[in-house]
């Protein structure tokens, strides 16, 4: 499954690979920062998001949950089915934010939820930053 971002940061990817030098102890400190981060910030934010799209509102949400990784990561949607129909919640992630119900014949309209989420971004990287702050000061490797 391809990996994507809500924001583009300016020298992500060079900080990433200096991060990785620090060794797997500061890899896992800043794995379970970010992890807390997106507990923090983005889960509720989707899930309130999640909840305005309608009848699949609580299938979506209960399928929000973060994921640990160097930086603050969220999983949306599985593969349980979950509506009587036999639909999993990654089916309804995409019909149930752009209206496109492909080849299926459950109505969806465009509810824009994914974008709506995306407020939690500004305190969620000042917070990140501030943890690899803390992460470089604890370990001076680089």
């Amino acid at each position: 499954m391809a990996k994507q971002f809500d924001i583009y940061i300016e020298g992500l990817n060079p900080l990433l690979r200096d991060l990785s030098k620090l060794g797997k102890e500061a890899s896992k400190e800043l794995r379970q920062s970010s992890k807390v981060i997106a507990e923090k910030h983005m889960v509720s934010a989707f899930m309130q998001s999640a909840m305005r799209v309608g009848s699949w509102n609580e299938d979506l949400a209960d399928s929000i949950r973060a994921g640990a990784d160097r930086v603050p990561k969220i999983m949306i949607g599985n593969q349980k089915k979950t509506t009587q129909g036999g639909a999993t919640s990654n089916m309804l992630r995409y019909p149930t934010d752009t209206g496109d119900r492909g080849n299926s014949f459950a109505p969806f309209t465009r509810t824009n939820w994914l974008a709506k989420a995306r407020t939690y971004q500004k305190p969620a990287i000042e917070e990140w930053a501030k943890a690899v702050d803390r992460l470089v000061r604890k370990w001076p490797v680089m």
